[in-house]
Order: C-alpha cells, then sequence, then structure tokens
C-alpha cells in the first residue's frame, strides 16, 4: 500500500506532467495563429508592393494615376484661413 506521502508525490507527478501537456498544447495553438497572422501579414506587403510598383511604373510612363477611393489627403495641404 502506498502511504499518503508516495500518494502525493504521485500526485503533484501526475499534476505537473497533466500541466506539460496543456502548455505543449497552447503553445501549439498559438504558434499556428503566430503563423497564420505572419501569412496574412506577407500577403499584405506583398499587395501594397504591387500597387506601389504599378503606380511608380504608370508615374514613369506619364500616365496620370488615378487616386484610390477614400485615398487619404495630404497632411500638409494648407488650410484656408
Amino acid at each position: 500500500m502506498m502511504t499518503e506521502k508516495e500518494k502525493s508525490l504521485e500526485q503533484r507527478r501526475a499534476d505537473l506532467h497533466f500541466r506539460k501537456v496543456e502548455q505543449a498544447k497552447e503553445g501549439a495553438t498559438a504558434w499556428t495563429e503566430y503563423l497564420g497572422r505572419d501569412d496574412a501579414r506577407d500577403k499584405k506587403t506583398a499587395g501594397l508592393k504591387e500597387q506601389r510598383l504599378a503606380r511608380d511604373a504608370a508615374q514613369a510612363a506619364g500616365t496620370p494615376v488615378k487616386k484610390a477611393k477614400g485615398a487619404r489627403k495630404s497632411a500638409l495641404k494648407p488650410t484656408p484661413t
């Protein structure tokens, strides 16, 4: 028969193992989410680069460039007084 001390030791070991397993699962989930955000950021960056290169090519060719709908106006635009 196990003594109370041995049971307690077994219980602590089981709890520690359970925590490690749970942390490993959480870590895997977090890593998957991180990679998903990383992929989304890379896709967005590639799309922005594509737009910038197209804009620069159009400017170099002398073609007027249409601004995207909702494009920001210059912050340095003088305000009428």
